[in-house]
């Protein structure tokens, strides 16, 4: 089968969902590649792969390979197989960089990762023909609901020397100039999670539901529109905020959430949680502390945790934040997700629950009615063959 018929039979784009993030820095970066229907990838033969996408690091654009049965039939057979490569014109100088395929666990934090040291480009693509075992890969925790999800990071060396290659296709020994061309890997984010937590320097004091937090104005009002205008806003605000150190009380918030609010602004990262469970809890918290802060970023990163949650149980508290906070992706998965017959004749079934979506969520329920309407409009339509 044809890979552009495969990803039709897997529901063409709407199987499979990319979400990016570039890290800071002039020439790093990394890609989340979501492949959903993988039992239908498997009939690719080997040899065959599946492109999951492309995205710019370094001035230049990479794309990611899926070989579901393998690259080779001597190293990649029982395998899985990912190659990365660079598109665009491949000079014999080559493009040396670094990179990182990781396989995500349900928790979206790597379960299994395979690291390149300098590898050049210069040639069509690199990657590993032996990743993983198939029968290990499909036993693992990694493929959920006949979904995975694998993150490339890139870090593309400064200069076009040549590293030396080995027989595999992956990066041998660098050459001085490219092992050169790598700073080491920047420490920002933990000296400005120190500088929070120690307290150092601290001109803020913020009291949120009898707990007290340190920190600093300059930061605050450069992560957040909201505590720019509050600190720095107006002549009278700039008057009020100006004393060395301010006391400031925050209300409608609880304490945890504001906690993992600073530990976002000062780092860029959320918090670590020991589990699923857990990060869903913070993230319903925090997409509201987004919203009321306009933290763009932090509102995205949530609604992506929450719509990796959308089943039966959360469904119905889904949709209240969708309509609170204005949440476009959220919404269009909860969509989904009830417009899947099963689903629907379960809501149906449950008690009070389908009177309780109505009230609360009356627009869109009525959005997935009339578009079932118009489905099934259709298909009586259409030429019987």
């Amino acid at each position: 089968m044809a890979t552009s018929a495969l990803l039709a039979a897997a529901g063409g784009a709407g199987c499979l969902s990319r979400s990016t993030t570039v890290v800071m820095g002039a020439a790093s970066g990394h890609h989340i590649f979501r492949l959903k229907g993988y039992s239908q990838a498997k009939e690719l033969p080997n040899g065959q792969y599946m492109n999951l996408g492309a995205f710019d690091v370094g001035g230049h654009s990479w794309s990611l390979r899926f070989y579901p049965n393998g690259h080779g039939s001597d190293e990649g057979k029982d395998h899985i197989s990912f190659y990365l490569s660079r598109d665009g014109d491949l000079s014999c100088s080559g493009m040396p960089a670094r990179f990182v395929l990781s396989l995500l666990g349900p928790d979206g934090k790597p379960s299994y990762s395979r690291t390149a040291g300098i590898t050049p480009f210069n040639k069509m693509n690199y990657g590993y023909p032996n990743f993983l075992g198939r029968e290990e890969f499909e036993k693992s925790s990694c493929l959920q609901d006949d979904s995975f999800a694998i993150r490339c990071d890139i870090s593309v060396a400064a200069t076009e020397e040549e590293p030396a290659t080995t027989a595999k296709g992956l990066a041998g020994d660098p050459t001085p100039a490219a092992a050169a061309a790598f700073l080491p890997k920047s420490d920002l984010q933990k000296d400005l999670a120190e500088l929070l937590w120690s307290k150092l320097g601290a001109d803020v004091t913020i009291v949120v539901g009898g707990e007290t937090f340190h920190a600093h104005k300059l930061l605050l009002g450069a992560r957040s529109p909201e505590f720019r205008e509050r600190f720095f806003g107006s002549a009278t605000q700039k008057i009020m905020y100006s004393a060395a150190h301010i006391q400031i009380q925050i209300e409608g918030m609880e304490p945890e959430a504001f906690k993992s609010l600073l530990h976002f602004m000062y780092t860029d990262t959320l918090p670590k949680v020991d589990d699923e469970e857990a990060l869903y809890k913070m993230a319903t918290g925090l997409l509201a502390a987004a919203g009321r802060y306009k933290i763009e970023k932090l509102k995205e990163m949530c609604e992506e945790v929450l719509c990796e949650r959308v089943d039966m149980s959360t469904v119905e508290a889904s949709l209240a934040l969708c309509e609170q906070h204005h949440c476009p992706a959220l919404k269009a998965v909860c969509m989904e997700f009830l417009a899947a017959p099963e689903n629907l004749k379960a809501i149906v079934a449950e008690d009070g629950l389908l009177q309780r979506l109505n009230k609360s969520c009356h627009t869109v329920l009525m959005e997935i009615f009339m578009k079932k309407l118009v489905e099934k409009e259709a298909a009586e339509a259409a030429p019987k063959l």
